[in-house]
């Protein structure tokens, strides 16, 4: 699986640390008996604030801030391999931040745990209903536990 971590400027230098995304999106979709193993490519675009509710307001119709935003793409005709695009996991630096500082964690702990919910969603997970939430929060919480142990 090709992995592209963008936008890594708008994040503090500390959490700067491409190689942390790659992996926890690697673990996310490798806790997925229907994604373990899919080759393909993934987007990981970490944004700005302003930027983050242009998307959230254009794509999903929502007027408000938002940390993680996933897009799965459809199967394009011709490509194999690490060439088919699989999704974009949009991520706010700025929620990222808010949200680190509430919780007493790092940004980069906070990030990697978007980026795993993020890819979960492509893997298929959703958390609109309380059990679903629940079952994906219990895989999102050991996948990052792994990465920071």
């Amino acid at each position: 699986m090709r992995i592209i971590i963008a936008g890594m400027a708008s994040l503090p230098a500390a959490a700067r640390r491409g190689a942390l995304y790659q992996k926890a999106v690697r673990l996310a979709f490798g806790a997925s008996r229907k994604a373990a193993g899919r080759r393909g490519e993934v987007n990981v675009v970490f944004l700005g604030r302003a930027a983050m509710l242009r998307m959230n307001r254009h794509y999903l119709g929502h007027d408000y801030d938002t940390d993680v935003i996933s897009f799965s793409h459809e199967a394009v005709p011709g490509l194999t391999g690490n060439e088919t695009p699989i999704g974009d996991i949009f991520i706010s630096s700025w929620m990222a931040r808010r949200q680190a500082k509430a919780l007493g964690h790092s940004v980069a702990v906070e990030a990697s745990t978007l980026a795993v919910h993020g890819a979960l969603h492509l893997t298929g997970h959703d958390d609109h209903r309380p059990a679903a939430k629940a079952r994906m929060f219990k895989v999102q919480d050991r996948i990052v536990a792994s990465l920071h142990a």
